[in-house]
Parts: structure tokens; C-alpha cells; sequence
């Protein structure tokens, strides 16, 4: 049996040699693409958006579960043809965010000057991860996040105590969906201006009771004035078909990190071995692992391509 130690350590050369890999391939799709002369009609491309969402691991070296926590970055392709790939990272870890989207692109086939739809939930940790990646496209902020704030929001109201002074509960939810109605049709300003006049008519007459609304409303206020630059007019792109929601990255998330990293096995980590891991799990999910292994120990497709022969 195998030491943990052993493992950990091979994991690590492994995960290691997957990036390496993973950036030789898109070294050759760069270099493919140069010398095949580009057709005067640019041909659309395979990927529609790319989904970009967060989660946490347990800090390995504390003594209680809620000492310590680090994030990780997990993104997916959504594509017109087939099952879309996954990529993952320890934020804090990569200091070249940039090169490893790139990196990514290529290899799902996306020629570095096509621009790319960016979909995230406009968490603080990914927005900083989506200006890593530089000027590959544009960032949008994931329609479903915004719609259950506003609904969250409204049921707050909707259970406020009936003889609270003020605007009537009937008012303040007008106001609510006007709000959203601007930020549906890619108006952010009106949105805040609206939600900050309703923060105002409920401050005037605040109680106790009203703490909680008040702090919920200001939490969507700061919410949004961060991802103002990300909202778009998801009105439009709903009628072109195009994609508004980043759920597609989420069943991601629970695929790479959930299942092996955290629900399951309630295991601690350091931030490299778990880098490290991230590289395989992607590997694996993706149905690349193999082709890899094969690359470096071209005897494995041997002996496969005999039994099968066999």
C-alpha cells in the first residue's frame, strides 16, 4: 500500500504534467491555425459561452472546520456540438490567469480573435478571476443570480408587518419590479436609482423590524453598483437565443469540487496538492486523461490496440 506522502507526491508530478501538456496542445492549435490561411468569412465558433463560477475548500493545518477557508475557480464551456469541457484552479495559485484562459480557448477550438461570452454569479473572488483574463470578450453577470435577489427581496415585503408606517407593501413591490425591468433590458442606473429611492422611503419610517429588509435591500444596492459594467440587456439576448444563465457551470462546480473535495470525503487540503488534483479531476471529467497517459507511455495504446485486436 501506497504512503499518503507517496501519494500526494504523484499526484502533484501528475497534475503538474497535465498543464504542461494542456499548454504544449494549444501551443500546436496556434500553430495550426497560423498556417492555414484564414477564410474570408469567419466561421462561427464552437463555443457559445464560457461559465465561470467559485467554491471553497477546507485549509489543511486547522484544528476547527470554520478556521480556514481558500477558493477555487471552476469554469466550463457551453458549446452548439457536444458536452461542453471544464477547467479549474486555486485562485491564489495562479498568478497568470491570462495565458491559462488562453490556453483553454484554443484547445476547445476558439481562435484567439474571436471574442468570448463570459458568464458569471458577479461573486467578488470571480469577477477579480473574469479581469484576469484580459480583453478576451465580454463578462456578463448571470441572469438567474439577479432574478432571485430581486425575488428574495420581494418575500421580505411581502412578510413585513401590515402596520409598519410608510409606503404599503404594494408600493415598495411596484417599485422592486420596476427596478428589475430596467435591469432586464440592460439598464442598470435607472435600476439603482429606483432601488435607492426605495431604500430612502423605507429608512424614513425604519423600525426594528424593517433591519433585515433594509440590510437585504443595501446588500442587492452594493450587488449590483459592483457588477454595473457586467449587466446587459438579457431582454435581447433571450429573444436571439443566446445565453443569459450560468447553471450550466454550477452542475461543473459540484462535478469537480463537491463530489470528490468536499460533500463526500470531508477532507482538508493544502492549496498546491489540491491545484494539483483539480488538474486531474478536469482531466478525467473532460475524457482527456487517457489521451495523455497514452502521449507519454505510448506502450499503454500498444498493448491497448493489441487486446483489442485480440
Amino acid at each position: 500500500m501506497l504512503a499518503a506522502s507517496s501519494i500526494r507526491r504523484q499526484v502533484t508530478v501528475l497534475g503538474r504534467w497535465l498543464e504542461a501538456e494542456q499548454a504544449t496542445d494549444a501551443r500546436q492549435q496556434v500553430e495550426t491555425a497560423a498556417s492555414i490561411r484564414s477564410p474570408d468569412i469567419a466561421e462561427p465558433s464552437p463555443v457559445r459561452a464560457i461559465g465561470i463560477d467559485g467554491g471553497y475548500l477546507r485549509l489543511a493545518g486547522r484544528r476547527r472546520r470554520q478556521d480556514g477557508w481558500f477558493e477555487v475557480i471552476v469554469g466550463k464551456s457551453m458549446r452548439d456540438q457536444g458536452a461542453g469541457h471544464s477547467f479549474a484552479y486555486v485562485h491564489k495559485l495562479e498568478h497568470r490567469p491570462a495565458d491559462r484562459m488562453l490556453n483553454f480557448l484554443l484547445r476547445e477550438g476558439v481562435h484567439p480573435d474571436r471574442p468570448v461570452t463570459f458568464l458569471s454569479d458577479g461573486g467578488d473572488t470571480v469577477r477579480s478571476a473574469q479581469f484576469g483574463f484580459g480583453d478576451r470578450g465580454e463578462c456578463i453577470l448571470d441572469w438567474f443570480h439577479i432574478a432571485m435577489r430581486v425575488q428574495n427581496l420581494e418575500q421580505m415585503i411581502k412578510g413585513r408587518p401590515a402596520h409598519c408606517d410608510g409606503p404599503s407593501n404594494a408600493t415598495l413591490i411596484e417599485a422592486l419590479q420596476g427596478a428589475k425591468w430596467h435591469l432586464w433590458h440592460g439598464c442598470p442606473y435607472p435600476a439603482l436609482h429606483r432601488l435607492e429611492n426605495l431604500g430612502r422611503d423605507l429608512g424614513a419610517e425604519a423600525s426594528s423590524e424593517e433591519a433585515g429588509l433594509l440590510a437585504k435591500l443595501e446588500e442587492l444596492i452594493i450587488y449590483l453598483d459592483n457588477n454595473r459594467g457586467f449587466i446587459v440587456n438579457y431582454g435581447e439576448r433571450y429573444r436571439h437565443g443566446e445565453p443569459i444563465a450560468s447553471g450550466f457551470v454550477e452542475s461543473a462546480v459540484n462535478q469537480v469540487i463537491s463530489k470528490r473535495f468536499v460533500k463526500r470525503q470531508q477532507m482538508a487540503w493544502r492549496p498546491r496538492h489540491a491545484h494539483a488534483l483539480l488538474q486531474i479531476r478536469t482531466a478525467v471529467l473532460n475524457d482527456q486523461l487517457r489521451s495523455h497517459v497514452e502521449r507519454w507511455y505510448p506502450s499503454i495504446a500498444r498493448a491497448e490496440n493489441h487486446r483489442i485486436a485480440a
